[in-house]
This record gives C-alpha cells, sequence and structure tokens, in this order.
C-alpha cells in the first residue's frame, strides 16, 4: 500500500512567504557597516528571482527557512555581516535545502547557474561551509517539522493537505 506525501501549496501567490523570508533574513545580522562592492539586486527582488527562475517549491521554502531559524538561534549576538550577507544567507540555506531534501541536485545546480553572473562556484561553496558550520550540520528537517512551521508562521500563507 502507497503512503502518499502532503501536498504544500501557496494560498493565492508565493509573495507572502517570499516577503516573510526577505524580513527574516533582513533583521538576521548588522550588514550597515561595509561598503558595497559588487552590483546586487535588492533582496526582495533578489529572492524573488531565484524563485521564479529555479522554480522553487513551497516545501524548500520552508526548510529553508527553518534553516535560516537554526542559524539565528546560533549566531552570536553581536554578528555582522557583509552588505551582500543576506543575498548569501538565502542562497545558502536554499541550496541546502535543495541537497538535502531532494534525490537529485539538479535544483541546486539550476540555483549556482542562475546566480553565477554574482557568487562564483568557489564563493557558494564557501557560503554552504559556513553555513552548515554554524548549524553545525543540523540539516535534518522531517514533514512534522514543516507543518509545525506552517501552522506557527500563518503569513505565509501556505496550505498543507495530506
Amino acid at each position: 500500500m502507497a503512503t502518499c506525501s502532503p501536498t504544500l501549496d501557496f494560498v493565492d501567490s508565493p509573495e507572502p512567504a517570499l516577503a516573510y523570508m526577505v524580513t527574516k533574513i533582513d533583521g538576521l545580522l548588522d550588514c550597515s557597516h561595509s561598503s558595497r562592492r559588487r552590483a546586487i539586486p535588492s533582496l526582495t527582488n533578489f529572492v524573488r528571482q531565484v524563485y521564479v527562475k529555479c522554480r522553487l517549491s513551497p516545501a524548500i521554502l520552508v526548510i529553508a527557512l527553518i534553516y535560516i531559524h537554526r542559524l539565528q538561534r546560533r549566531l552570536p549576538m553581536d554578528s555582522k555581516g557583509d552588505y551582500d550577507t543576506p543575498h548569501k544567507v538565502f542562497l545558502a540555506a536554499v541550496i541546502l535545502a535543495c541537497k538535502f531534501n531532494e534525490d537529485c541536485k539538479t535544483r541546486a545546480q539550476a540555483i549556482y547557474r542562475c546566480v553565477s553572473v554574482v557568487y562564483s562556484n568557489e564563493e557558494l561553496n564557501e557560503m554552504e561551509r559556513s553555513f552548515l558550520s554554524v548549524v553545525e550540520y543540523d540539516l535534518y528537517v522531517d514533514m512534522k517539522q514543516v507543518h509545525h512551521y506552517i501552522q506557527e508562521h500563518p503569513t505565509l500563507e501556505l496550505n498543507w493537505e495530506d
């Protein structure tokens, strides 16, 4: 007997979840003391572009948010970042969510290609290693945790159907 996986979908659009992601990341670190070095879109546009171009699923976004929450809990209180650290946090969380929660790495590779004009593969690998180090490699997320996160954050506007 086969069991069906729950379906996770947006109520109307991904915008509330994407906006929540941006707000969560934007408040993570003090990045006001660094100078700009490369041209990158605003965090809002960057998150939206990666989401659309790489066809990320609602589940990947929620898992990435869970990872960001774990990162936030483990960051030292006085942590500071560069001007593009929020972009890097988003990328690391989403790439790790793809790699550790999908059977193949095709989606993560799509993200690498999508952002290759801004970040090299080496930079992306360093982002992942840094993120993993701070979260102490705690990447396991089960469907129960995803469901709980969705219930705790109704502003994500996600439907969960068993």
